[in-house]
């Protein structure tokens, strides 16, 4: 050990000497060459220091890490401060990147914003934000499911389509206003109008499903419907994106013809040649993902981005089809092995830096007129109403209440990041003004501030509809009473007959198997009410609505209560009924009901259905045990107990449940007492 050390330090102090002398003899060569030598001025070291760091400043690189350090350090910041006032971090981000922009920074310290962001760099600034774009919009569209959104609902579509074409047509009509006072020299009307429509349109699919999952209303009927609404808006908001670039590039309508055959060619090679490509990677790296495979993928979203860009219609469009063509994730692995390696580097690292840029683009003192404010005031006010309104009519249309409705509306009317993606495309093309272009930022930013304070708003001011209210009050005594009965009846029956002290007849036997019979029959109806209660009480039972025929559901119901009480009822339905549109599991579950209760309660059973124009009545009456007349008089607010005139307990909660289903269906369900019979009168309207 110390032979090895005493050599070490030989051979550190020859070469040391050895480097020592020939940098001596160096300088004697230098006089000899040079008849003057210039001498270095003397300073000190403090100055030194920071002449040196000073000028390292200017060179693009360390200029570049300052910009990345802040611009992290302040959206990072900004993001975690909103989260206090229940806001997603992507308004505390563009709040940041505003901060930055000259509309604060530029405004309170001009020589700090000019020096630490100078005209020159922000050049390098938006090609890497692009960088992080293009890896963030791949995320996006790994995150949509061409698989699940086929199999959505025509209710979804509906919806989704609305949502954007109303918002689109106000934003075409908002142009024509605007486009006198903010359209940029030598921009026709059409690209303008077309970018401004697609502006009022967006949906933020992210950050709507980032706020879904904070507030853990994925599984309400409004928060699965919003989801699958913004992921379809998404996919049809981006091929529309990619259609204005097409025109706005070309100039006209008849001239964006040859591009838009690039474009559907584009797509064509990414549905039949890529997409099996990803499938095939899928499924040989099932497991984990080698970095060969990474690469290859990263080269593929990269030559994706790279033909968009070169067809003219923009890389990020390619990025987003590119994750779009994933396998999806029940076929495949690959999303989530691939996604979080992305985000960190994309969300935390490049994404900042598009917020910044954003902002650096943003000058809100621009709007110095009470005017301009107005102008502002009423392209938030329009963009609310043609998101938040059209997206709530047309859920109502579809069978929603007013409070999912609006719910559903104002989740659909978050814009966040993906309109910040759109503008900036409008500004880089230079069809919007720096003016527009701000005002559009402080709508979207506006509009996704209100996301969550209006949804709770509206969850917590709505009452729930009458059947939420109704079902919840009901499910105490429906558990309570009538599926302990069935349960008596079949636990007293089964300790009978496995009691060995009981000698019991075969004809007492089979009269115990049929009481469990009976009870297994009973449980199984109360068992479907329960199930068709809790998902009224959770919102998650839309009306899968078709064409259908009363007269098909009713002989089908009908057909199996005479089964199950083996008594046959007196049936008179008149011909021609018209059709209704209806979701037929749920009014045979409410016709079944009340075919239950009169078979249960009475020894004859008159069923009789007429129609009058477009309504059709079901009248069902029976005779027998019946409640008294101030019970009946009370179903159809109280959800109680519904006992006979001699004190017989039964219950209103499958009859409730019918007149809640009914009313769901825009009809009426009416209870009298008409010489000694028990009368349910059902009216539907056809449509």
């Amino acid at each position: 050990m110390k032979k090895t050390l005493l050599i070490y330090m030989a051979l550190i102090l020859f070469f040391g000497i050895a480097i020592a002398g020939i940098l001596h003899y160096g300088t004697l060569l230098e006089s000899h060459l040079f008849s003057e030598v210039i001498a270095p001025a003397a300073s000190s070291l403090p100055t030194t220091i920071s002449d040196t760091f000073l000028k390292q400043l200017h060179h693009p690189l360390p200029l570049l890490l300052i910009q990345f350090i802040v611009i992290m350090i302040v959206t990072r910041l900004f993001g975690y401060l909103v989260s206090f006032v229940a806001q997603p971090t992507v308004v505390g981000e563009i709040v940041a990147g505003i901060i930055l922009g000259p509309s604060l920074m530029g405004a309170l310290f001009p020589d700090m914003f000019i020096t630490l962001f100078p005209k020159e760099s922000l050049g390098n600034l938006h090609l890497i934000s692009q960088l992080g774009l293009i890896f963030f919009m791949f995320v996006v569209g790994m995150e949509l499911d061409f698989d699940k959104i086929k199999k959505q609902s025509s209710a979804s579509v509906f919806i989704s389509h609305v949502s954007i074409i109303f918002p689109f047509f106000l934003g075409v009509a908002l142009a024509y206003w605007l486009y006198p006072i903010f359209a940029p020299k030598k921009i026709s009307f059409i690209p303008f109008a077309l970018f401004i429509g697609i502006a009022m349109s967006i949906t933020a699919f992210p950050v709507l499903a980032r706020i879904i999952k904070e507030k853990n209303i994925g599984d309400t009927r409004y928060g699965s419907m919003a989801i699958t609404c913004a992921a379809a808006d998404d996919i049809t908001a981006w091929y529309i994106l990619a259609l204005i670039i097409a025109i706005s590039v070309s100039g006209s309508l008849s001239s964006s013809f040859v591009l838009l055959l690039l474009i559907a060619l584009y797509v064509t090679v990414m549905f039949y040649v890529i997409r099996p490509l990803f499938a095939r990677i899928g499924r040989s790296q099932s497991e984990r993902l080698s970095m060969n495979g990474m690469s290859f993928i990263i080269v593929l979203l990269l030559l994706s981005s790279l033909a968009t860009e070169a067809i003219g219609v923009h890389a990020l469009f390619g990025a987003f089809m590119a994750g779009a063509m994933m396998p999806s994730s029940a076929l495949s692995r690959l999303k989530e092995l691939i996604a979080p390696r992305l985000e960190y580097v994309s969300l935390l690292v490049l994404l900042p830096l598009f917020f910044a840029l954003t902002g650096l683009r943003s000058e809100i003192g621009l709007l110095n007129s009470v005017d301009a404010w107005l102008i502002c005031g009423g392209i938030i006010v329009l963009a609310v109403f043609g998101k938040l309104f059209g997206s709530a009519l047309a859920s109502k249309y579809m069978g929603f209440s007013w409070r999912d409705s609006f719910a559903l509306g104002v989740l659909m009317n978050t814009r966040g990041l993906m309109e910040l993606v759109v503008l900036n495309i409008g500004y880089e093309m230079g069809i919007l003004s720096t003016e527009l272009f701000t005002m559009f930022v402080v709508m979207a930013l506006a509009t996704t501030i209100m996301t969550g304070p209006m949804l709770n708003l509206i969850t917590r001011g709505f009452k729930e509809n009458k059947v939420v209210e109704t079902m919840q009050k009901s499910l105490i005594d429906l558990l309570s009473h009538e599926l302990r009965t069935p349960l008596t009846l079949i636990r007293g029956a089964a300790s009978n007959l496995s009691n060995p002290n009981f000698n019991l007849a075969d004809k007492d036997k089979e009269e115990m198997v049929q009481t469990i019979v009976e009870g297994s029959r009973r449980m199984e109806k109360v068992i479907d009410n329960l199930l068709v209660n809790a998902r009224f009480r959770e919102g998650k039972t839309p009306l899968n609505k078709t064409m259908l025929r009363l007269e098909d559901i009713i002989s089908s119901a009908l057909a199996i209560a005479e089964n199950d009480w083996n008594r046959q009822a007196k049936l008179s339905i008149s011909p021609d009924l018209p059709p209704l549109n209806g979701d037929t599991a749920l009014l045979q579950l409410a016709i079944g009901n009340l075919l239950d209760n009169a078979f249960k309660y009475g020894h004859e059973v008159n069923l009789e259905v007429s129609s009058a124009f477009s309504e059709i009545t079901l009248t069902l009456c029976n005779n027998g045990d019946l409640p008294p007349p101030d019970t009946i008089a009370t179903l159809g607010t109280l959800p109680g107990r519904l006992d006979n005139s001699e004190g017989k307990p039964g219950s209103g909660i499958g009859l409730r449940l019918s007149k809640n289903i009914i009313e769901v269906h825009g009809g009426t369900l009416s209870i009298t007492l008409e010489d000694n019979y028990f009368c349910v009168r059902v009216t539907l309207r056809s449509e």
